[in-house]
């Protein structure tokens, strides 16, 4: 039968709905199947070599090397000590200098407390979301309780700032103030710049996924009303609290350092690159599930890899540290903080090549200058959480080392 041109066809359909036997409770249970796991579990089989290799050598250094120098040390008498003290080398050479203030400490202990308190947000937030109390259905739980942990978190920022503080000025109680408000604005003022210059572009492209100024109010009163109040509590019991003794004394005069065969800058660099390799896998399917719409539910992988990561920054830290030691160079502080915080550096090149390759679908400059500016502020993020873990593991393993052997 042949149809006329602009005649209506009529046609007719019927269906039937079946209850789902599937509770309203399990209905994600679709996404926790991952059929791509075993790309996870092999995530965290390369990551776990990686961590046996550097614990290999921390064993090393801690079994072969220092134990076996402090050893020896202890069983000579004093004239022999004395004329061990003149044949010194390696670390040994630098106990006057190991514990000299570093350039900028205030920015480093600003630094170092805002660390803990984005690396804290990190693992309460994901345990939580892990064990199922943030849950994907209810949209924005996720968000919400970030916000408020890092909020809650500012007592553990400023204390660890303050008491840092006063640790590397031999335990001055003037200016925690000072700190603690550096350390409560730091970071959060660097993401509001971030967050409001790309509120700007959404506004005059007409975008309806900007801000709205309403949101921005409140942001803001939870900042100075909450966030500031609770990191200058922090900061108070920082002050209050004993400062860490240094082992040993100062010299007046510092110590000149021998020239390098290598920039230690370039080592600094390069460690971050044990970091990157224990989480660009799952770094993949993270950048997927904000860019690209994709589920992202499997919080326990991410808890596992972020432990692990943590680890890793530890002993990349420690063993960068003690090489440099041993080359007579004691300006460590700020090379154990970017060692392991290096990996924010190969995060982001890594953002640059995703959106090169992997997200075509973006269009014009607008689009690429956002996803730029939310990729540097996750990167900051992430610098500031690995360096810090990579300061305070070296900051113990260099009191523990001087600690343990008396040198006049």
């Amino acid at each position: 039968m042949a149809i006329k041109e602009n005649e209506p066809l009529a046609f007719t359909y019927e269906f039937s709905f079946v209850e789902s036997d599937i509770k309203w409770p399990s209905r994600w249970d679709a996404y926790l199947k991952m059929e791509g796991a075993k790309v996870h579990w092999f995530s965290i089989l390369n990551s776990l070599m990686v961590i046996t290799f550097l614990a290999g050598i921390v064993l090393v250094i801690f079994l072969r090397t220092v134990r076996r120098d402090l050893t020896r040390y202890e069983e000579l008498d004093k004239e022999a000590q004395a004329q061990m003290n003149e044949e010194l080398s390696g670390w040994k050479l630098v106990v006057g200098d190991v514990f000299r203030a570093p350039r900028n400490p205030s920015l480093l202990c600003v630094m170092v407390g805002n660390g803990v308190q984005i690396l804290g947000m990190a693992v309460v937030t994901i345990l939580f979301a892990a064990l199922g109390f943030m849950s994907p259905a209810s949209r924005g739980t996720l968000i919400t309780g970030m916000l408020f942990f890092y909020m809650i978190l500012g007592i553990a920022a400023g204390y660890v700032a303050v008491r840092m503080w006063r640790t590397i000025f031999c335990g001055d109680h003037k200016g925690w103030v000072s700190v603690s408000w550096r350390v409560a604005c730091f970071f959060p003022g660097i993401a509001f710049f971030i967050l409001t210059t790309l509120n700007f572009l959404l506004w005059g492209s007409h975008s309806t996924g900007a801000i709205p100024f309403s949101l921005f109010v409140i942001l803001i009163l939870l900042w100075f009303c909450i966030s500031v109040p609770l990191t200058l509590v922090g900061g108070y019991f920082g002050a209050r609290a004993p400062h860490i003794e240094y082992p040993v004394r100062t010299n007046q005069i510092p110590r000149e350092i021998p020239a390098q065969r290598y920039p230690s800058w370039l080592l600094v660099l390069g460690a971050g690159t044990l970091p990157f390799g224990t989480l660009f896998i799952e770094l993949f399917f993270i950048m997927s599930s904000i860019w690209m719409g994709r589920v992202y539910y499997v919080f326990g992988f991410l808890f596992i890899v972020l432990t692990l990561l943590v680890v890793v920054c530890a002993e990349v830290s420690l063993v960068l540290t003690y090489m440099h030691l041993c080359v007579e160079d004691w300006k460590w502080w700020w090379k154990s903080f970017f060692a392991s915080g290096s990996v924010a550096i190969y995060i982001f090149l890594y953002s640059i090549n995703y959106l090169v390759f992997d997200l075509k679908s973006l269009s014009g400059p607008v689009s690429a200058t956002l996803y730029l500016g939310y990729s540097l502020f996750m990167v900051l993020a992430i610098m500031l959480a690995t360096g810090t873990v990579g300061f305070l593991s070296s900051f113990w393993f260099v009191h523990y080392l001087f600690s343990s052997v008396k040198l006049d």
